[in-house]
């Protein structure tokens, strides 16, 4: 169900994990991102026991891809999913730690992509949350940049560092 490409992009970051990927799939919604009624539903919805704060399960909505631009709209949602995947029936949080990976596997993307409508787009997105008054965005930004400088393709050493930086962040913001 997902493209080749997209199955090749986790490939070569040491994403892909046929059981994990076919679960993904499995609760995964391929929507036309032409249609601009169901765009909207794009995203990935995760499900979190009130009680316990344990993921119990998610769902994630991606555009159909057809071109580099949907395939990046689709790698952010499925790096949720696999956030999601790894954290199934365990205490969970939906912070910045999560954004920060989907950013930072939409910028090796884009980097490898060469396409400069691509990272036109990319440069687009960014500004978006540049201007945004949410400092948990800008602060994600800065932390895919800072994991793209110390990027290495093991996701655990990734999310590691990633939780390092949200720690300073939360500290950082309780002062």
């Amino acid at each position: 169900m997902y493209s080749e490409i997209l199955i090749d992009f986790f490939k070569r970051h040491n994403l892909y994990d046929e059981e994990m990927f076919k679960y993904l799939q499995e609760h995964t919604d391929i929507i036309d991102y032409r249609d601009e009624d169901t765009r909207v539903c794009i995203g990935c919805g995760y499900l979190i026991n009130n009680k316990n704060n344990k993921l119990e399960r998610f769902r994630i909505c991606i555009p159909k891809v057809v071109d580099n631009k949907t395939a990046l709209i689709s790698i952010h949602e499925i790096v949720h999913g696999i956030v999601g995947y790894k954290n199934l029936n365990k205490k969970f949080k939906n912070d910045i730690i999560i954004e920060a990976l989907a950013f930072l596997y939409e910028k090796l993307f884009i980097n490898e992509s060469n396409d400069p409508s691509l990272v036109k787009y990319g440069l687009y997105l960014d500004s978006l949350i540049e201007d945004n008054d949410e400092e948990k965005y800008k602060y994600a930004l800065f932390a895919r940049d800072y994991l793209l400088m110390n990027y290495e393709k093991d996701y655990y050493k990734m999310e590691k560092l990633s939780k390092k930086l949200t720690k300073k962040y939360n500290k950082s913001i309780k002062n």
